[in-house]
């Protein structure tokens, strides 16, 4: 990879750091400062805090959209200045530069990852260097190095046991495809571990999540009224549950790790 010029790298950020604060804009400054010439995309700073798993998910969802080279940088790092290591890796065409915490999971699979490193050169960090904003004084400039032209490899040594965490899959137990709601969005749908490639061969599926039956899969959110709960799968290709013009997560009482339950007949009662 590295055959986009520098000029034309893009940097995206995603963080749990919100924008009330100056954390994102002092990234972007670093970023700037280093590599005048990126272009810097927001994938989004309103993730829950702390939350590795919801993070990886819009990773996930998004990093695949974007131009080969680019280079996604991650700020979600409830471990950050303890012995957590810093990581950059090549995956999927792009690099990933954050915390080894686990957020990079979907990205750590095997005919995916091409290779990884622990950011550990000191040259590439920002000084004065604080042990509580990684993302500014190690994080930034290690992407701006790669949108320079470095070879992410350049940045530290081999690493072969990035963190991973058990990636929620769904699991069929007779009759029943079961899986688990892992994260909600702004509209308070909550998007669950069941792909559309996991539901069988069934002529159709009917939905049910903390006792509330979402009846038959849906195409799109106006096949039912307004205020109707819903199951579809999204346009990320994963199956959510939803309430037309509301909010499931508040109306129902709905969160994550909650299971989710895919059978082929209606449930009686």
């Amino acid at each position: 990879m590295n055959d986009v010029p520098a000029k034309k790298r893009i940097i995206t950020l995603t963080s749990d750091f919100g924008l009330a604060d100056g954390y994102v804009a002092s990234m972007k400054g670093v970023l700037l400062s280093l590599c005048p010439e990126a272009r810097l995309v927001d994938i989004s700073h309103d993730v829950p805090p702390h939350e590795i798993l919801p993070t990886a998910l819009i990773l996930e969802a998004t990093a695949r959209y974007f131009p080969p080279d680019t280079i996604h940088l991650v700020v979600v790092d409830p471990g950050v200045g303890s012995r957590r290591r810093a990581l950059a890796l090549s995956a999927a065409g792009h690099y990933f530069v954050g915390p080894d915490n686990g957020v990079f999971t979907p990205f750590l699979q095997e005919g995916i990852l091409a290779g990884a490193v622990a950011v550990e050169e000191e040259r590439f960090r920002l000084r004065p260097f604080s042990s509580t904003f990684h993302g500014r004084d190690l994080f930034a400039p290690a992407a701006a190095h790669i949108a320079r032209g470095a070879d992410y490899r350049s940045l530290g040594p081999a690493l072969e046991d990035p963190v991973k965490f058990p990636w929620p899959r769904a699991t069929m137990e007779g009759d029943e495809l079961s899986g688990v709601v892992l994260h909600v969005d702004h509209f308070g749908n909550c998007i669950t571990s069941i792909k559309e490639e996991d539901l069988p061969a069934w002529e159709a599926y009917y939905v049910r999540c903390c006792d509330v039956d979402f009846g038959p899969l849906k195409r799109h959110y106006a096949e039912v009224v307004a205020g109707a709960p819903l199951a579809l799968i999204n346009s990320m290709g994963r199956l959510e549950l939803a309430i037309a013009q509301g909010n499931a997560a508040v109306a129902l009482g709905i969160k994550g790790g909650d299971d989710v339950r895919v059978t082929s007949k209606k449930e009686a009662g």
